[in-house]
């Protein structure tokens, strides 16, 4: 009688209140490697992969909150296939959707170890600003409280100098852009700078004259003199002083923006 290609029958025994069947997985070639199952009832499972080269078999990794952690920065070996998930900017359209995420956003190594993202500015049509495009600017006004000071020094005798100062109180800044003065006859202006100690010690910036021409002395600086306040002020001081044979009325006034 020539052999007959039969099965084993399988059996299940009782467990608890049921019959079930039990089975494990296991290696085809080595059964003792068997899949775990935890106290929670899940099982262990890993998933592997390979570089993109194929030459090394690595592991999945998962975040702390167990979802997939996607690595988008390139590395030649390690990741010379980066997730593309970050920074991918869809094209212009009226409805955008996911076939509309085509660009990719570039950037630069900047100074003092930054990364700058590239930007272009363009109008609502993306066309660039130039000379035939001209990017529209209005003017606000100032970013803090405008200074005009003024000051009357009256009958300062001949060769006689006059003090005009203004005070930066502690927390305050500010941007010294220019100054005015003035006499019936000749005149000396010279602008200082204190270092806001307690007995300040002054730093000449300007010295003006003026002229039987000119007799007012304007002065703008061509950038704004920044001026810090101290806990004691820091003092901005215009000296005039009477150049002229007999005394006369010198007036003076300092201009800013402060903050």
């Amino acid at each position: 009688m020539s052999d007959q290609p039969t099965a084993l029958p399988v059996r299940s025994e009782a467990d608890g209140t049921d019959e079930r069947l039990q089975s494990k997985i296991v290696d085809f070639t080595t059964p003792a490697q068997g899949m775990e199952v935890d106290t929670d009832n899940n099982a262990h499972v890993e998933i592997h992969g390979h570089k993109p080269d194929g030459s090394t078999d690595v592991v999945m990794r998962l975040s702390q909150l167990g979802v997939p952690n996607s690595d988008g920065l390139y590395d030649v070996t390690d990741n010379s296939k980066p997730s593309s998930s970050a920074d991918i900017a869809h094209s212009r359209d009226a409805a955008p959707d996911e076939t509309k995420q085509t660009l990719r956003v570039t950037a630069i190594a900047g100074e003092a170890n930054s990364v700058c993202k590239d930007v272009s500015l363009h109008d609502g049509t993306g066309q660039y600003y130039d000379q035939d495009n001209p990017l529209p600017v209005s003017i606000e006004e100032s970013p803090g409280s405008e200074i005009c000071d003024y000051q009357t020094d009256t009958a300062v005798a001949k060769d006689a100098s006059a003090d005009h100062d203004y005070s930066v109180i502690d927390g305050n800044i500010l941007l010294f852009t220019g100054f005015s003065a003035s006499g019936s006859g000749k005149i000396k202006v010279e602008v200082q700078i204190g270092d806001g100690a307690v007995s300040e010690v002054f730093a000449t910036k300007e010295v003006n004259f003026n002229s039987t021409a000119n007799t007012n002395v304007n002065f703008t600086f061509p950038t704004p003199i920044k001026v810090v306040g101290t806990a004691n002020s820091t003092t901005v001081r215009i000296t005039l002083t009477n150049r002229d044979n007999s005394a006369q009325d010198l007036y003076s006034t300092i201009f800013g923006l402060e903050r």
